[in-house]
């Protein structure tokens, strides 16, 4: 259809060309392989420039995600009504499956994503969550499925001749021993020790909180997220001196200088001298205005579902949780600083105090659910890099990639990159380097994405470390949280992550929109 008339009958130019892209790219896909999508090959096979594609989609997995989407649209998940949780997850590994499967290397196109696309139908984490399921235990269910079906749809398509195998294990069969597996640990009713995971699960609520608010705060002002932190945090303060900033975002003072120096540019932030408090000139403090109302109301929807006593509970433990995880770094950055060894360790106390001190705690409020999460992960991932630092002397996204890559060996290139919520030229710069210093070893055709990662002796010696450190901060951040007060704190969380989940969901939408 000519633009013209598209848009003549209702349809925007700007969506015709986006939709007409993705189509092509499909058809690309389906002739060559994923391996010769590219962006140029896509523009040649289009008779148009590459930043005329470039325009609809800035980068490569835009594009892969668009395709997956539109994959994802031509089919549903359906199943019956009264087959409960099981049947939910089902369904989905059905319809997954028979998406990827619709195209040529669809199940590698569809590991590339950092999760699935919207496969039709009612929100599976919902409907698990009303079977009984925690959040958490709903969204590790689900990419669990997700996670197998890519997998098998990898296997099924590089191994066709295996189709007609009767002696192979069938698809459903499988899935059936997935769904077993998790309805016998559900059964057990054996703790999940979720604090252990809690520090990978803040980082993931507190990304995709900042990654909708960046969305929703581009729409009104352009400005960071560091730099809008430290307005929206003078504006509910008032004056405050460079280092008590640093203290209160969480964040190095070289850091909070360079936005100062940025704000002070701009006519946002003023101050009478070097060691003088900073406060807001009137621009600042309109800007702020804008922002705070904005943020407020961001903050409260984070908090819908959450009842006033979770409330209460949810800042009791922040409070404790941020008083010990600023003591961990004290003493990492007090060994770093006397260049201590790697046999040094930190002290651990049996019955840590219970917070921080009464005139510091925040109370609790729910247009100002963020800002505590915020300090305590940057306390817990500086005191932890410094410390796995000293103990293996690798950064801390090296120790990252490390365990994941010890976590159930071999792992392959795209899962390895889907795990990490990181772009693939970090990953591969990170993987190079730990091949390179003896940590980990590469198996599998030429070429990164057909490789197959694992750890070498050394690299599953360092690892055990890691993990081990990691454990016992993790112990130490929860010891002595009374049973009822912390089910309350993990319950508001769960809210908390899946509100941010939403969030984010509507602001893509609405980006999309506003792009059309």
């Amino acid at each position: 259809m000519p633009i013209g008339r598209a848009v003549a009958q209702g349809r925007p130019a700007s969506a015709l060309a986006h939709e007409s892209i993705v189509a092509a790219a499909l058809d690309l896909l389906d002739e060559q392989g994923l391996t010769e999508l590219t962006m140029s090959a896509l523009a040649g096979r289009m008779g148009r420039s590459a930043p005329e594609i470039e325009a609809c989609f800035p980068s490569r997995n835009a594009l892969l995600a668009a395709m997956a989407g539109m994959i994802a649209a031509g089919g549903s998940v359906t199943g019956e009504p009264g087959e409960g949780w099981r049947g939910t997850l089902h369904a989905r590994a059905v319809a997954s499956r028979r998406a990827m499967l619709s195209r040529r290397d669809g199940g590698l196109l569809f590991s590339l994503l950092a999760a699935l696309p919207d496969m039709g139908g009612a929100d599976p984490a919902a409907q698990l969550c009303e079977a009984g399921f925690s959040f958490f235990d709903a969204r590790a269910a689900i990419q669990l499925i997700d996670r197998f079906v890519c997998a098998w749809a990898i296997a099924e398509q590089a191994h066709p001749d295996l189709a007609d195998d009767e002696s192979a294990p069938d698809f459903d069969g499988q899935i059936e021993t997935l769904l077993a597996g998790i309805a016998a640990t559900r059964a057990s009713g054996a703790p999940a020790a979720e604090h252990r995971l809690f520090q990978g699960r803040l980082w993931v609520f507190l990304r995709n909180a900042r990654d909708s608010a960046n969305i929703a705060f581009a729409r009104a002002d352009h400005i960071n997220e560091l730099d809008r932190r430290i307005l929206l945090l003078l504006q509910s303060q008032g004056g405050m001196t460079l280092a008590a900033v640093s203290m209160a975002n969480g964040v190095d003072k070289a850091q909070v200088s360079r936005a100062i120096k940025r704000l002070g540019e701009v006519g946002l932030v003023q101050r009478s001298g070097i060691r003088s408090p900073l406060r807001l000139s009137t621009l600042g403090r309109h800007l702020a205005d804008r922002l705070v109302r904005l943020a407020e109301l961001r903050n409260r929807e984070l908090t819908f579902g959450i009842a006033d006593d979770q409330l209460v509970d949810l800042f009791a433990v922040l409070d404790i949780l941020l008083a010990r995880a600023m003591a961990l770094y004290e003493q990492e950055r007090k060994l770093a600083a006397a260049a201590q060894d790697r046999d040094a360790e930190i002290d651990f106390p049996e019955r840590a105090e219970a917070g921080m001190d009464p005139d510091a705690r925040a109370a609790p409020d729910r247009s100002r659910i963020l800002p505590p999460f915020i300090a305590l992960c940057s306390y817990m991932m500086r005191g932890g890099s410094l410390g796995y630092k000293r103990k293996t002397g690798l950064s801390n996204f090296d120790t990252w990639v490390l365990v994941e890559v010890c976590r159930d060996p071999p792992i392959s290139w795209p899962q390895l990159v889907l795990a990490l919520y990181r772009d693939q030229s970090q990953a591969g710069r990170t993987i190079n380097r730990l091949i390179e210093i003896g940590l980990v070893e590469r198996s599998g055709k030429p070429g990164r994405r057909h490789g197959f990662f694992g750890p070498t002796p050394e690299g599953a010696r360092i690892a055990a470390i890691i993990n081990g450190m990691a454990a016992r901060r993790s112990e130490f951040l929860f010891q002595g949280i009374p049973s009822p007060q912390l089910n309350n704190f993990m319950a508001a969380f769960d809210s908390l992550s899946r509100n941010a989940e939403v969030q984010l969901a509507r602001e893509k939408a609405v980006q999309e929109m506003d792009r059309a």
